[in-house]
């Protein structure tokens, strides 16, 4: 019984895949996603969106990705401020092509078309904020359009494209990995927060299950940074009350993820489910996509 089972953990244990999709020119993905993000206070805010990955370009040892989000609706209370920017951001991601290099195993090595995407989206960006105002004059004292665009911008360098392509929920995410039962990785999420992931592989199903992984020191940094660039005149006194704060729990965060990616024969993701939960300064974010190949 003993050898049976030191056996069955030493097998479970040296489970591995390697993460490299067949692609070939013409290779042409959709995928459907649906996002519910519950906001304290606030409700949810539903997302649903297409997105199409073509192969374009193929050469011997690299490939050129386009991605387009081809259709996105939101649905969210009118009342909600957090769902209507939530929503806003999310229709500015559409009919907007952005092309990718890839190597042999579909890792994302660059961005192709950085300035045209960045171009696109801050032509929308004062348009959005506009009606986002007109509808909701409560944002006209919160809400800061350079802050906004500026943050737009920061997003849309070609580190963020990458990372954006390179999130939980993309189909890439696993791209030119060996992953196996047991395997841990050390991350920066987009927002900033350092993060440390643990693999399980059981056949073609991947689980990622992700957790915060910052000292005291690294969330006050983080916590300044974001406060710095979001609410700048509000900096300074954060910085002077941060251990305070801190200590009171009304700064402290904490983020958990856990992604669950089905893959195909052809090495391509068929459906991804993650699950994440962020709290921070006492509000909890919950949210829950479902990505699958049409």
């Amino acid at each position: 019984m003993m050898v049976s089972l030191m056996l069955t953990i030493a097998m479970a244990l040296q489970a591995q895949v390697k993460v490299a999709p067949k692609m070939e020119k013409g290779t042409v993905k959709t995928y459907a996603a649906e996002a519910t993000i519950t906001l304290p206070g606030q409700g949810d805010v539903k997302v649903t969106a297409d997105s199409k990955y073509s192969i374009t370009d193929a050469n011997a040892d690299s490939y050129v990705l386009e991605m387009v989000v081809t259709d996105v609706k939101t649905e969210c209370e009118p009342g909600n401020i957090a769902g209507k920017l939530v929503a806003a951001a999310q229709e500015m991601l559409k009919d907007a092509v952005v092309r990718a290099a890839l190597d042999k195993d579909g890792r994302i090595q660059n961005i192709l078309n950085g300035d045209e995407v960045k171009t696109k989206y801050n032509a929308q960006a004062d348009a959005f904020i506009d009606q986002l105002k007109a509808d909701m004059p409560q944002l006209a004292g919160v809400v800061s359009k350079d802050a906004v665009k500026q943050q737009i911008s920061k997003s849309l360098t070609v580190e963020g494209l990458v990372q954006t392509l390179q999130e939980a929920t993309s189909p890439l995410a696993l791209n030119g990995k060996t992953i196996t039962t047991g395997s841990q990785e050390e991350f920066v999420s987009k927002e900033g927060i350092k993060m440390k992931r643990l693999y399980f592989v059981n056949g073609k199903t991947i689980i990622a299950n992700s957790v915060m992984n910052m000292t005291e020191d690294d969330m006050k940094q983080t916590i300044i940074k974001q406060v710095e660039e979001t609410a700048p005149d509000q900096a300074q006194m954060i910085k002077d009350n941060i251990d305070q704060l801190m200590s009171t729990s009304m700064l402290k965060m904490d983020h958990k993820e856990t992604a669950t990616y089905e893959l195909q024969d052809d090495g391509w993701v068929k459906s991804i489910v993650v699950d994440s939960t962020t709290e921070t300064m006492g509000q909890t974010v919950v949210s829950k996509s479902v990505v699958k190949l049409k």
